[in-house]
């Protein structure tokens, strides 16, 4: 099957499954397109093993796609460029300093207690795995995907205003702050390269700071090109270079790429918000970003259901990946929790009040597609843990997600 008819074809599911939500089901676009592209996936499966002649061509088609390649390549900067985009940056500015602890620090703290917790769970079970490869899951899992969470808020009308800020605001940045971890353990885990502070820190300065400066020379460039431009769809046209071409630069100069895309983002629609550009600009350029973050979400939960295909999974990873959601919550909530508390007891500064915010906070960390492309990027990683990331991940997406409004109604009081 060519690229063209793979795409065509990629193309139609998604479009068939959006119509059924839309008609039918009703369902958060998130929950309902990874819902039906999972009913797809099992049935094809299903049907593969049945009549391999009938369906054998489709089930080619689904396992000849690259998850890993098609998220963190090419959708991942797209993405990020347009939720940074429409994030109010205003508000964002309000709640950095949480939102920079919460992508920095508790990534961090959440990638160590998640690893530990799983590693003694394991032994527990007589699990054979090793307590690199458990912080390894913890590093690629810690992260919560600023697409899902977006997806998720889009589906609740009104929700509280510094939730959402602080949600987003972290899923959009944390990304960075979990591929840092999760390439320095690989070094150690599996290259048995011995790291210094030194060059922990000197890496974390040449990833961050390096994709905040680049972020914001590619969001001052293209913010100077659409004030000047006179026509709507070369302004546009500014933007779409500025996304393409500043992930791959980025990337090509070993900076944070996730980074560089959301300062790029946050500073054109700031710039937008603040009415830099010409009305009929600011409208063009919206509606083009809305529709392809539409697009490409749709495009990220339809995989995200067909990737069940690829990815063998056992009973007993389905019981360890049970666990492991619980896990993995529990490790987020101390993440915030502890040093929220701490400074509390130390500063008397609380940056989330109480309990219930900080369980609402915690329960919104939805995880998502990268966290499964991060797993499927790692050549030394047992199948078993790729299997488990992509249990704890539908899990979060259909559990976490699902209920997150009636969670809101709960706990945002």
């Amino acid at each position: 099957m060519s690229f063209h008819e793979l795409f065509a074809t990629f193309v139609a599911v998604t479009a068939i499954a959006s119509y059924i939500n839309d008609r039918w089901i009703k369902l958060p676009k998130t929950i309902a397109l990874t819902i039906i592209s999972i009913v797809i996936a099992f049935a094809v499966s299903l049907v593969s093993k049945l009549q391999p002649d009938f369906v054998g061509p489709v089930y080619q088609m689904v396992k000849s796609v690259d998850f890993k390649t098609t998220v963190l390549d090419v959708m991942l900067g797209y993405l990020l460029f347009a939720s940074g985009l429409h994030v109010n940056s205003i508000e964002l500015r309000k709640e950095i300093t949480p939102v920079i602890y919460l992508a920095s620090f508790g990534v961090v703290i959440s990638t160590f207690l998640t690893g530990y917790m799983l590693y003694y769970v394991a032994q527990w079970l007589h699990v054979p795995l090793t307590i690199g490869e458990c912080l390894i899951f913890g590093a690629l899992i810690s992260p919560t995907d600023a697409i899902a969470v977006l997806g998720t808020f889009k589906s609740i009308k009104n929700p509280p205003q510094r939730l959402r800020v602080l949600i987003t605001g972290e899923g959009l940045f944390n990304d960075a702050g979990a591929i840092l971890m999760l390439v320095i353990l690989s070094q150690v885990v599996y290259e048995n390269v011995h790291l210094t502070v030194g060059h922990v820190v000197e890496s974390l300065m040449m990833e961050t700071g390096g994709g905040i400066i680049m972020g914001m020379v590619v969001g001052f460039v293209a913010s100077y090109l659409i004030k000047r431009a006179k026509s709507p769809e070369v302004a546009t046209m500014v933007t779409i270079a500025a996304s393409s071409c500043g992930y791959v630069l980025a990337n090509r100069i070993h900076v944070s790429g996730v980074i560089t895309m959301v300062v790029a983002g946050l500073l054109i629609g700031g710039y937008a918000k603040k009415d830099h550009f010409r009305a009929s600009t600011k409208i063009v350029i919206n509606n083009f970003w809305e529709l392809i973050d539409e697009i490409l979400n749709a495009f990220l939960f339809v995989l995200i259901g067909l990737t069940m295909i690829n990815i063998k999974i056992s009973n007993a990873d389905i019981m360890i990946g049970a666990i492991t959601i619980i896990i993995v919550f529990v490790a987020r909530f101390l993440s915030i929790w502890a040093p929220d508390w701490l400074m509390g007891k130390i500063f008397n500064y609380r940056t989330f009040s109480d309990s219930k915010k900080t369980t609402l906070l915690a329960w919104g960390g939805i995880r998502g597609g990268l966290s499964i492309a991060l797993a499927l990027s790692i050549d030394g990683l047992s199948d078993s843990l790729v299997a488990v990331t992509y249990v704890v991940v539908l899990s979060s997406i259909l559990i976490q997600g699902g209920t997150f409004k009636w969670a809101i109604s709960k706990f945002a009081k």
